[in-house]
């Protein structure tokens, strides 16, 4: 009997993300997880959950199955693209994510040696992505290596995505979706598709419209499954775990006096 799992928009939250993978089984072989993207920008761990996830697919490399999101392709276009994006430097969550990457001493340097200096948004921001790509290559290498992947991961029964399908193309889909579609469609579909979808991009709760969906799986009744908890708020990064043998879907939610997991059936 195999189980999939699936987590998505971690957003740079590595405690969190480690507690909840708490419940993920790895030791059975046949058993695979997928990460739906969104690993950087919000918490101030981006640096260390890349790390982490780097080496779990090393660890598990026909297990574990890497995708990318909006704010990962955010982060390598900053660091590889001609055009620059000064904005990013002031503003959170990015902020977040490129001080993950540096020390406190390394990053101040940067800023207190260039900043005074004329055009110096675009001399900081030119030292910050050299200063990155110099510490940490090999890191790099393998997320880039990710992009050049496809946004999906299909089964014989699911398809995994950070944001989406072009759903209206039925099963011709993998031609008709649009390339931006599977990282930053907005806004969310819900209804009968001929696959289950399992997606995370948008906040349960906006999907779901109700604030007892905070940090949790929405199902919408019909074929598509959105976990994006809104760590930032919630404090959790939901996991959705299917059974491969039952053909049902489950969660897991914490006890919020004991701390302790359980599972949840979240198709009923």
């Amino acid at each position: 009997m195999a189980t999939i799992y699936a987590i998505s928009d971690i957003h740079g939250y590595y405690n969190q993300m480690i507690d909840s993978l708490k419940n993920v089984d790895l030791k059975n072989e046949e058993n695979k997880i997928i990460f739906l993207g969104d690993y950087v920008d919000g918490g101030n761990d981006s640096c260390r959950v890349l790390y982490y996830i780097k080496e779990l697919h090393e660890n598990h490399a026909d297990q574990v199955i890497t995708l990318l999101g909006n704010h990962d392709e955010i982060f390598l276009h900053w660091l590889y693209s001609q055009v620059d994006d000064f904005r990013l430097l002031f503003q959170e969550p990015d902020i977040c994510t490129f001080k993950s990457f540096l020390t406190v001493e390394e990053y101040r340097e940067i800023f207190d040696t260039f900043q005074p200096l004329t055009y110096s948004y675009e001399k900081v921001s030119e030292a910050l992505k050299e200063a990155i790509k110099k510490k940490h290559g090999d890191l790099l290498k393998w997320l880039l290596n990710i992009s050049k992947q496809l946004r999906y991961f299909e089964t014989d029964q699911q398809i995994f995505v950070h944001a989406g399908i072009l759903e209206e193309a039925e099963d011709l889909w993998k031609h008709g979706t649009p390339k931006e579609y599977f990282t930053q469609k907005y806004p969310a579909e819900t209804g009968y598709f001929y696959k289950d979808i399992i997606v995370g991009h948008i906040s349960s709760v906006e999907i779901a419209n109700k604030k007892e969906y905070l940090g949790k799986v929405y199902w919408d009744g019909e074929s598509h499954f959105y976990i994006d908890g809104t760590v930032e708020k919630s404090g959790n990064i939901p996991v959705l775990k299917y059974d491969t043998e039952t053909k049902r879907y489950s969660s897991f939610e914490k006890d919020t006096i004991y701390g302790e997991w359980r599972e949840i059936y979240v198709d009923v």
